[in-house]
């Protein structure tokens, strides 16, 4: 420190006096300090450091020392390996790839073993490591959805048995490839089975539950086959698929390109294109004849400009509604005594308009004109239970309706409000009776029909007369305050399924081999959100026709719909069509896609369908009138018989 003192006063003193530029001397002093500082430290470098034990390390360490309260390394994980058994395979550089990606399992010699028959346990672990599922799977998914991560239950593998998930069991082709379709979420195909029976020999041998899945990957070209296999014209689809073909489909349909070209587009299965659809020459064609947004029904000219373009189109049956907005649109004697008014043409209160009517008949002009051109008539009583929420019958007889736990009897649907008459009340139950039985003695008809109405709001049934009910027969115990109790669902609901018995009876009686057509929303919706259990009602017999409404605007949801396990048991025993929306006001279907269920419809070999609602036959969406017009030329160019009925 002495010595460090006396340069920097000397530099200081040569300073003051000038002798050298500052900069200079500035330098040299700094340079003189580090020359003393290393002199200092040189013997300490000299020393020999002590000895350091050697590191082992392991796979997943780096051989260096961890500084205490440094942050622990992140382990590296152990490079992929590459089996030793795969070298020889078909699709080795696919394996390979898969196996870089560490897609593939392996067992305790580090082995894929290729040619063994796949199973569940090896299958799904690859499907999820190829396929990472972005969300958990759906409430309610299946064991098998559950393994795979499927995200909703729209999805070919909702038909597929559940008894079939065995994790151990080897699998046939079309297993994995229906779950492969569900996992990729490909779209679902209108023509299913005319694209398996137009590519394959043995398509129609395609189970059931693989339908959707197969013609999905068949249309996407997701099916890989081996060389061997390439020139063959028949799928197999009930044969066992081995671990190295399933990790070829997973290669063919994987996101990155590199993998995908390890796939030789020669192993790749082209869908052929089926030929033009058959028309079934006996098939449902009905059209629902409404008065909202519709003036078909409003004279007798429309009538018949109505019934002669649908004659024109070879329609067979038309569903005219009977019972809308709390009263009759035919002249009743059951609606003036009961409820104040003989007929109501108009949607709404419009005096002048119905003084206009006179004392028309609306319904018989439509038996008059439809029958002449040999198209059948079932009156529609569209509203079942539900009434206007300004209904004066509210008014006069507040027992027949019901409510919620609050006491809140409104339901807001659009921009209407409606409210709901009691399902389980006597006096409610004998109004609709008599309109029936009215209908039956009084019109030539075909049958009568029920549509989603006829039900109850799960949130109702808590006013006095029904929790009366429910007291009696519950040993004095209310109702559960939770609506959606799975046993107080259950209880209101068969009280509607035995009202529905009452139909059936009474159309037997009054008129034996009427057709007692249900036009349901799907199940189990309509069961949970309506206390609607038709396929009891079909159970017990006292369904003859079902058209299901399938409203949907896309192809997925609707084929889903169609393969729903409730509607397969039903149409086995019943005629079962499809309600399509044609269109709502201001929100017309395009041509495309009605064509496209109609299609999925036929190829599924349902009974046939019917459009809600006549009006919008006509309105075009993004085609033009007359492109719409020649798609219903085209697909009901042949006269079709109404199916009979089963029983």
């Amino acid at each position: 420190m002495a010595q460090y003192r006396t340069l920097a006063h000397r530099a200081s003193a040569q300073s003051r006096l000038g002798r050298l530029p500052q900069r200079f001397l500035t330098g040299l002093v700094l340079g003189m300090i580090l020359a003393i500082a290393i002199g200092t430290l040189m013997p300490l470098m000299a020393q020999t450091p002590p000895p350091v034990a050697p590191s082992t390390p392991t796979e997943t360490e780096s051989p260096q020392e961890v500084p205490p309260g440094s942050p622990a390394p992140v382990p590296q994980p152990a490079p992929p390996v590459i089996p030793t058994d795969i070298a020889d395979h078909w699709a080795s550089s696919c394996l390979r790839s898969l196996a870089l990606d560490r897609v593939l399992p392996l067992d305790a010699a580090a082995q894929f073993s290729p040619d063994e028959p796949a199973t569940w346990d090896a299958i799904a672990p690859m499907m999820v490591r190829a396929f990472p599922a972005t969300a958990m799977a759906y409430a309610g998914a299946s064991p098998l959805e559950r393994a795979l991560g499927i995200t909703t239950p729209v999805n070919p593998l909702f038909s597929y048995p559940g008894t079939y998930f065995t994790p151990d069991r080897p699998l046939a082709r079309a297993e994995v490839l229906t779950a492969l379709a569900a996992k990729r979420s490909l779209p679902y195909v209108a023509r299913a089975t005319d694209l398996l029976k137009a590519t394959f020999a043995d398509g129609a041998q395609v189970p059931l539950y693989g339908r959707e899945g197969v013609a999905a990957a068949l249309q996407a070209g997701a099916i890989v086959r081996s060389p061997q296999e390439r020139g063959s014209a028949r799928l197999s689809p009930n044969q066992v698929i081995t671990r190295g073909e399933v990790a070829a489909l997973l290669c063919q349909t994987h996101e990155d390109e590199a993998v995908r070209r390890t796939i030789s587009p020669d192993w790749v299965t082209q869908p052929t294109a089926p030929a033009a659809q058959l028309i079934p020459g006996s098939e449902l064609r009905g059209v629902w004849l409404t008065n909202i947004d519709s003036t078909v029904l409003f004279s007798k000219a429309n009538l018949r400009e109505g019934i002669d373009r649908l004659k024109s189109l070879n329609f067979n049956t038309v569903y005219p509604v009977v019972w809308n907005g709390g009263y009759t649109l035919y002249p009743s004697a059951v609606g003036e005594r009961l409820l104040g008014e003989k007929k109501r043409l108009f949607p709404g209160d419009s005096p002048s308009f119905e003084a206009q009517q006179g004392d028309r008949d609306m319904l018989q002009e439509v038996i008059d004109l439809a029958h002449a051109e040999n198209i059948a008539v079932i009156p529609w009583f569209e509203f079942g239970f539900m009434a206007p929420a300004d209904y004066a019958l509210r008014q006069q007889r507040p027992e027949w309706f019901t409510q919620r736990l609050d006491g809140s009897q409104e339901i807001q649907q659009g921009a209407e409000t409606f409210t709901w008459m009691n399902p389980f009340h006597p006096q409610v139950q004998q109004l609709l009776l008599l309109m029936i039985d009215e209908v039956l003695q009084t019109y030539p008809v075909e049958g009568i029909q029920m549509d989603d109405h006829l039900g109850m709001p799960v949130d109702m049934g808590y006013d006095p007369y029904t929790v009366q009910l429910y007291r009696s027969e519950h040993g004095g115990a209310t109702p559960p305050e939770d609506p959606d109790d799975r046993e107080w669902v259950r209880w209101r609901a068969q009280k509607i399924t035995e009202f529905m018995g009452k139909v059936r009876a009474l159309v037997d009686q009054r008129r034996p081999g009427a057709i007692v057509s249900v036009s349901p929303n799907p199940y189990p919706f309509s069961y949970v959100r309506y206390l609607q259990d038709w396929p009891e009602w079909e159970r017990l017999g006292y369904v003859d026709e079902l058209v299901i409404q399938i409203y949907r605007n896309d192809v997925d949801r609707f084929v889903w719909e169609l393969n729903k396990p409730t509607t397969e048991v039903a149409r086995r025993r019943v005629p079962t069509a499809i309600g399509l929306l044609s269109g709502l006001r201001g929100r017309p279907t395009d041509a495309a896609l009605l064509a496209e269920q109609l299609e999925a419809t036929r190829d599924r070999a349902y009974t046939g369908v019917s459009y809600f609602f006549y009006e919008t036959l006509w309105v075009p969406g993004q085609e033009s009138r007359e492109d719409r017009l020649r798609q219903f030329l085209n697909h009901f160019a042949l006269n079709a018989l109404r199916p009979k009925r089963s029983r």
